[in-house]
């Protein structure tokens, strides 16, 4: 087992010996790190000194590191003062995986809503409390749109914004909204946090959002939420097109179409409609 760790902890080393190089690497941290891999290659629990043999990093700094971990449930103690890892870093790790995951899920069924629809089809996640793009189809129509994949936009007046915003915990919606604010885009952009809630409400009965001019004059948008296998809002897909090629007549028949293909992601994603629960906010 030692063989195999030294190994791991001299591949370690030259790692940290190429990130001298930058002056902006933080010593503390790389030992933790280091302290970390050990304990998840390691086949039984390993004590300080255990760690001292193999890493050469002082003991009183291998304890510190340990405690801390301690602290944030990464590490546990057992019975003969050794520790080894938790689960948090596989649980953190499964929710990366999660949202890396809808992309490839979500891609073909884009395509076919781009086919199908003759519009162009964002998926979009929540970061920093805003909506982000995280994958784009084109449309087959002449009209191309300058959207991609990194942008952001507010959840108030984008698609798949109210999306989003529709199933987060109301507290949460609330300091996104506090954070970047409410800006009016157009003359027909929401701009106070109690319009903006009862238009969610409507998101929440419908299973879909309509954006209809309110990030920019003359584009439509709807959108519908996906769920991941805990019920949480996970992201949110829709199609974007012209005013004049998506009219308020066919939002519905949209709506549906969208709606079911989030569904159809979300399954995929291990959600369980059956199992749905109430709106965070408490609302039914």
């Amino acid at each position: 087992m030692k063989t195999h760790l030294q190994i791991l902890f001299r591949n370690t080393k030259r790692r940290k010996t190429a990130m001298k190089k930058s002056r902006y690497t933080v010593p503390a941290l790389e030992k933790g790190l280091a302290i970390i891999e050990l304990l998840a290659r390691a086949e039984l629990p390993l004590g300080v000194t255990d760690l001292y043999d193999l890493s050469k990093i002082p003991k009183s700094t291998i304890f510190m590191i340990l405690t801390t971990l301690e602290s944030l449930n990464y590490v546990q103690k057992v019975e003969d003062g050794k520790y080894r890892l938790t689960l948090k870093l596989y649980n953190t790790g499964m929710e990366t995986l999660t949202k890396l995951d809808i992309r490839g899920i979500a891609r073909p069924i884009m395509e076919k809503l781009a086919v199908d629809l003759r519009f162009t089809v964002h998926l979009a996640m929540l970061e920093n409390g805003k909506a982000i793009y995280i994958e784009k189809v084109k449309g087959p129509g002449f009209v191309q749109f300058s959207t991609e994949i990194g942008q952001t936009l507010h959840l108030h007046n984008s698609g798949v914004g109210k999306a989003l915003a529709a199933f987060l915990p109301e507290e949460s919606l609330e300091l996104f909204l506090r954070q970047n604010g409410m800006p009016a885009t157009t003359a027909n952009t929401i701009t106070t946090p109690e319009a903006f809630q009862a238009f969610l409400t409507n998101v929440r009965d419908s299973g879909y959002a309509i954006e209809d001019e309110e990030g920019e004059l003359g584009i439509r948008c709807i959108a519908a939420p996906i769920f991941d296998s805990h019920g949480r809002i996970a992201a949110a897909l829709s199609v974007t097109a012209l005013r004049n090629e998506l009219p308020s007549v066919a939002f519905q028949a949209i709506g549906s179409k969208l709606q079911d293909s989030a569904l159809f992601i979300s399954r995929q994603l291990g959600y369980d409609k059956n199992k749905e629960l109430s709106h965070p906010s408490g609302d039914e």
